[in-house]
């Protein structure tokens, strides 16, 4: 201020006022919340004023209408109309990658897009179903275990790892699954279950049956021994796991085989021991020969024509053996042996007939008539003998003594007969 001190005790009072601020209003004047209100500067030059064109405070999301403001009164405050701005939003992208945690390799992966701040919207829910039926397993889902993820504006590229193994699956006797179907049957496209002959396969234990000349006899006898093991699968590339998984056999070892007989034959030998079950087919082979014959011959060693030769009998028990056999009746021939009892079962036995010789058969004398000697005298009768009983052979009980004494009877009475015959004769020349 300006002015003269006259002369005696004069005051001078000096009023100052607090100085005015911009003010930022919406559109409708209505100052904006929480925005800066800046207060004037002061002239430096003169402590009534305020210096011009004070800039106006900047406030996000807003744009003024005028960049600054000079005051017309100090002490008042000036209004400064902002209009909002709605910002340009910067775009984010969002990864999503599937990850094989076997192979280290991505299987799948997925890119999403948004403005930065706003929240991704995705879900992992599909696309691990999907991957699930080809055999995979999840072990990580690094998207959803984020919570609720937004797009960050720190322009870099936001990476989400889900990690995901190989299922396994195990094949074998326990867990059959028909060779050359799918594994994952919604992946009819995918790796197939491996061949039975993987984990299951069988052997055998036969016995061949034969004559010398390798004609078969009789049915053969068969064993079986089945091999099994279980195989675990890679069910996302049908690889077998454990190929050197050991096999295991049902039996230990193949029961013994009892060897049949064979009427007319000989076995080489009794019985075929049960050999260990093993991964290859096993065979033995048993021979039969002919079991040899009895063969009659004549004194001199010569085979006699047109008569049996009986095969010995086979022993019922052994089919390695044979038992006595009986020579054969070969009528007017008699055996110098009534049986054979073979050393060797396959060769022959020859056995010594002689002729049976026939005493000569005198022609039978005809029967002499009784002669009742002539006596003088009363004729007597002499009395009857009696008869004595017939002698028994001992032990035998036959009674040919009985026979024999009929016989001698007889001839005594036919000589005393022809003895009185005679007499009588000579009696009659006497007279």
């Amino acid at each position: 201020t300006t002015g003269k001190f006259g002369k005696g005790d004069m005051t001078a009072t000096f009023t100052y006022a607090k100085l005015g601020k911009i003010i930022p209003v919406d559109p409708e004047g209505n100052p904006i919340p929480d925005a800066p209100t800046p207060q004037y500067p002061n002239d430096p030059t003169d402590p009534g004023k305020t210096t011009p064109d004070q800039p106006v405070p900047e406030i996000p999301g807003y744009r003024p209408e005028v960049p600054s403001v000079t005051p017309t009164d100090p002490g008042e405050d000036t209004p400064v109309k902002y209009i909002p701005v709605t910002p340009e939003k910067h775009v984010q992208t969002a990864k999503i990658v599937y990850v094989d945690t076997k192979t280290g390799t991505t299987i799948e992966s997925d890119s999403v897009t948004g403005n930065v701040g706003d929240k991704i919207d995705y879900s992992t829910t599909s696309r691990i179903t999907e991957l699930t039926k080809k055999g995979y397993i999840l072990i990580e889902d690094g998207f959803t275990n984020a919570g609720t993820p937004v797009y960050n504006d720190n322009g870099e590229e936001q990476v989400f790892v889900v990690k995901l193994g190989h299922g396994t699956e195990p094949v074998g006797p326990n867990n059959p699954h028909e060779p050359g179907t799918p594994i994952n049957p919604d992946d009819p496209n995918g790796p197939k279950w491996p061949a039975k002959d993987d984990y299951t396969k069988q052997y055998t234990s036969t016995v061949h049956f034969v004559d010398s000349n390798g004609n078969k006899l009789r049915d053969d006898d068969i064993q079986t021994s089945t091999w099994t093991r279980t195989l675990i699968v890679d069910k996302v590339t049908g690889e077998v796991l454990n190929p050197s998984e050991p096999w295991k056999s049902d039996i230990d070892d193949y029961a013994t085989v009892k060897v049949p007989v064979i009427e007319g034959y000989y076995a080489d030998r009794a019985t075929v021991p049960g050999e260990t079950a093993q991964q290859r087919d096993l065979e033995t082979t048993v021979t039969y020969n002919k079991i040899g014959k009895i063969v009659p011959v004549d004194p001199n060693g010569n085979p006699i024509p047109n008569v049996p030769t009986p095969q010995y009998r086979n022993d019922p028990n052994d089919p390695t053996k044979v038992i006595v056999t009986d020579t054969p009746d070969i009528p007017g021939m008699i055996p110098e042996t009534r049986s054979v009892t073979p050393g060797k079962p396959g060769v022959d036995t020859p056995v010594v007939y002689h002729k049976v010789e026939t005493p000569e058969q005198k022609p039978e004398q005809p029967a002499q008539p009784e002669v009742t000697p002539v006596v003088n005298g009363p004729v007597q009768t002499p009395a009857p003998k009696a008869e004595t009983p017939a002698t028994e052979l001992p032990q035998t009980g036959d009674k040919q003594g009985n026979a024999l004494a009929a016989v001698g009877a007889s001839i005594v009475a036919g000589m005393l007969g022809l003895i009185g015959f005679t007499k009588k004769k000579k009696d009659e020349k006497d007279f």
